[in-house]
């Protein structure tokens, strides 16, 4: 996808999920450590409502601020991608899983931070903190989810 504008970071960010969300469950299916397919499963169903999350922003959203342009970011850093199957992602503990997820989660939200540093004094400010915050919640959801898995 070529992104130009913050709706295009907007449906990025949704089909992301829904990506990362497969990508993640066909990785770990072969693990032999069943709370890391428990966890694989639950970090899924997390992205599926983070996307549908994502997707209400544009309806809600000012034209002024989705049509806000953002190509400077893309030239210096690349976007994560789930686009392979990861095998190692199989070998992984519920831990490491996790900690590979929260390591998803930060380049996007520097992203959306990056975004938001140059883009401050626009309408696409608001659009961008709520993507921050967002995912900063998401994350904290499933951090806390995770600890309690580990007590299982």
């Amino acid at each position: 996808m070529h992104i130009e504008t913050i709706q295009d970071i907007i449906e990025w960010s949704a089909a992301f999920h829904r990506s990362f969300r497969t990508h993640l469950q066909a990785s770990v299916a072969t693990s032999q450590d069943e709370r890391a397919k428990m966890l694989s499963h639950y970090i899924g169903d997390h992205q599926l409502n983070l996307a549908k999350t994502i997707d209400a922003l544009t309806p809600t959203e000012s034209a002024n601020a989705l049509g806000t342009w953002c190509t400077e970011y893309f030239n210096e850093q690349p976007l994560p991608n789930t686009a392979k199957i990861n095998p190692r992602w199989a070998e992984l503990s519920a831990d490491e899983i996790f900690s590979e997820v929260n390591g998803s989660y930060e380049q996007l939200v520097d992203l959306y931070r990056y975004l938001l540093s140059r883009c401050a004094a626009t309408p696409a400010s608001e659009t961008l903190q709520q993507l921050i915050d967002i995912h900063e919640h998401q994350l904290k959801l499933m951090a806390h989810s995770v600890n309690r898995l580990q007590d299982i």
